[in-house]
């Protein structure tokens, strides 16, 4: 067991105390070691930040070595959401390679140096699959990537035309994505309506940077608390998604496409990607602007249909379906 000098592990944390203890201990079994953990905690009522230093004193008291390894906790007065808060986490570390963590999984121990192998080959940002488990640490059965329906054109896209992919959608989960440096200095000052690991993934794509996927590395927990989880992509799920009222996601979707067109050329963008934007940018304008009568709103749905944009910047039928029926 070594300490990499080039490893950052920056975590978020609110109201975590009945896991952060389980997830120290697994970030401290790695096979290799970061050289620093910054915590960002938002503000918790529950004991957390107290509970993780009470935590992190005891394994230095039985492994040594880690208390080599800088541990720094911010306590924010005033809450700052997911995103802000691990922008936050982010810019307080130090190392060339930043990996993410969130307060509630459990690592596999190769988890850092499996990123960090594939970040020294050349790869700009790192992200994978995950087993899922349920609150009490029980395997759900299922595999986060088998949770978001991942197409096998997309693990393929992802690595070859990464932009096109994430155009469609985020596939990209935070707690199993590592990156460089660099990546965040691009990225930083996150937009509004972008949560962290889509916005970072984004600005690698635009910058050129390689994408590699790896297989689980960690236990991705499931339970009522999460902040940003994910659901199995079944019958239910899709159902209540139509169910769903679509008028704050579409005006939602529009300010991340326009935040995206204003801040793409400075990212790297291409003319080819500027495009895409562009045409995303449209295409939501577009949604944002439907009718809540759905007898009249097949007419606009149809136009965007014929321009080709549900199948370039969208997800194709399911969301020509969505549009269709959703209320407004």
């Amino acid at each position: 067991m070594a300490i990499s000098p080039n490893i950052s592990v920056a975590m978020c944390t609110y109201n975590g105390a009945h896991y952060i203890a389980a997830q120290l201990e697994t970030m401290a079994a790695q096979t290799l070691l970061p050289a620093e953990i910054i915590i960002s905690d938002d503000g918790s009522t529950d004991g957390t930040v107290a509970l993780l230093k009470q935590t992190w004193e005891k394994l230095v008291e039985h492994k040594t070595i880690l208390g080599r390894i800088k541990l720094t906790v911010l306590q924010n007065k005033t809450s700052l959401g997911v995103t802000k808060n691990f922008e936050q986490a982010i810019a307080a570390t130090s190392k060339p390679y930043i990996f993410l963590a969130d307060q509630d999984d459990l690592w596999f121990p190769q988890r850092l140096e499996t990123g960090a192998a594939l970040l020294e080959s050349g790869a700009g940002f790192v992200f994978g699959d995950a087993d899922l488990i349920d609150g009490q640490g029980a395997p759900l059965g299922h595999t986060l990537f088998e949770a978001l329906a991942l197409k096998n054109s997309e693990r393929e896209g992802i690595t070859t035309d990464s932009v096109n992919v994430l155009i469609k959608r985020n596939i990209v989960t935070g707690a199993t994505a590592a990156f460089p440096r660099t990546v965040f200095e691009k990225a930083a000052p996150f937009p509004e309506g972008w949560v962290h690991d889509e916005w970072l993934a984004m600005v690698a794509a635009l910058g050129g940077e390689k994408f590699a996927v790896t297989g689980p590395l960690i236990s991705y927990r499931q339970h009522s608390s999460n902040q940003i989880g994910v659901k199995k992509n079944t019958l239910a799920t899709r159902m209540a998604k139509l169910r769903a009222e679509g008028t704050q996601r579409n005006a939602r979707l529009l300010s991340r496409m326009t935040s995206l067109a204003q801040r793409a050329p400075e990212l790297g963008a291409d003319a080819d990607e500027l495009k895409l934007i562009s045409s995303a940018q449209k295409f939501q304008e577009a949604r944002s602007a439907y009718p809540k009568n759905r007898v009249i709103r097949w007419v606009p749905v149809l136009g965007q249909v014929l321009t080709g944009r549900y199948f370039r910047v969208s997800n194709g039928p399911r969301d020509v379906l969505r549009d269709l029926v959703q209320p407004l």
